[in-house]
């Protein structure tokens, strides 16, 4: 996903600039460059984790929390799809977990960090101005701030990042233009490998363009698959229904849900989308009142994690083959052995 990160404003105004810009403008060489951005992103891997066991830790949890932590459509994701990881989708989720942490400890330095780091995320890739909901959400009812500073620390940049799309809208020949000017800058870096595929490929669309090929894509090409993510969002769904307080609340996961819509019109990923909503949902649960499960139920939930897997992009694997529980859980494994044994 390294491409995708060393996107930049140096020729002037795009999505998803923010990070690539100081990365260019900050370093000379190749290697002290991907040296530094592997680090980062280890390092907000490591916070997400840390603050998502504070968060777990703040409040009475149930069986069905760790079946959510580990669901093939959260944190799983990553690892049976390594192609949905690493994307910039993790500043928003960083983002949200560090504000999630500040439901005990109420302390306004959160709340800001929070903000920033969202900020950071909207002007680094527009897919995070969907985290503006939940964020939200945990602000108004689980916070209960009172500080209108607080709203605007996310509502404000959320407005700019809009406004700045609008007025610095650019024609189909303006972005090929910078996109092709980028990839001579990172030809300078030796990284001309990077250019001609991926996200340098999708700087091209606007929003209308997106918007046009998914709608061929779901209802020319590939409808069937369209249908399988939806019922993929169903069966990531299925843990939350084994808890009654979840139909109390139901309401703001609805709210948070169709929040997300625009996000699966205009863009095919429907796999990371799915991976998305359902880290607000964990989050919004992690932190919410909620039932304790019967014993008796739990074994339904053992081989949860196993039963299916969600690919980021475009052509998910529609028909369950022979084994494909066992063939999950041997992957896995083979996974977590080869961690341990690096």
């Amino acid at each position: 996903m390294t491409a995708d990160w060393l996107i930049n404003y140096n020729h002037g105004f795009i999505s998803r600039g923010l990070i690539g810009t100081f990365l260019i403008n900050s370093f000379n060489h190749q290697e002290s460059m991907l040296d530094f951005l592997s680090f980062l992103l280890i390092a907000i891997y490591i916070l997400i984790f840390y603050f998502i066991t504070k968060i777990f830790n703040q409040s009475k949890q149930n069986f069905i929390s760790l079946i959510l932590i580990f669901s093939p459509a959260t944190f799983l994701f990553n690892i049976y799809d390594s192609q949905g990881s690493f994307r910039k989708e993790i500043l928003g989720i960083l983002a949200l977990v560090i504000l999630a942490s500040n439901i005990k400890d109420k302390k306004s330095y959160k709340i800001y960090l929070s903000g920033v780091i969202y900020t950071i995320a909207i002007f680094s890739h527009s897919v995070n101005l969907f985290f503006l909901t939940t964020l939200i959400f945990i602000l108004f009812y689980k916070i209960e701030s009172k500080n209108l500073s607080h709203y605007l620390f996310f509502i404000g940049p959320t407005f700019l990042n809009i406004l700045f799309y609008f007025i610095f809208s650019n024609s189909e020949q303006d972005l090929y233009r910078k996109r092709n000017l980028m990839c001579e800058d990172l030809e300078n870096f030796g990284l001309s490998n990077l250019c001609g595929y991926g996200s340098f490929e999708f700087l091209v669309w606007d929003f209308n363009a997106a918007y046009l090929i998914t709608q061929n894509i779901i209802i020319n090409e590939n409808r069937n698959s369209s249908y399988f993510y939806i019922f993929l969002f169903l069966l990531s769904m299925i843990p939350f229904l084994f808890d009654k307080v979840f139909f109390k609340k139901f309401q703001y996961y609805f709210f948070i849900g169709i929040s997300f819509i625009p996000l699966f019109l205009i863009g095919y990923d429907w796999g990371r989308w799915i991976y998305i909503v359902l880290i607000c949902f964990l989050v919004v649960y992690l932190i919410s009142e909620k039932d304790l499960i019967n014993n008796n139920i739990l074994f339904i939930f053992l081989f949860y994690p196993f039963v299916f897997r969600i690919e980021h992009c475009c052509k998910p694997l529609v028909h369950f083959q022979e084994n494909f529980v066992l063939n999950n859980l041997e992957y896995l494994l083979s996974i977590f052995m080869s961690i341990l044994q690096n």
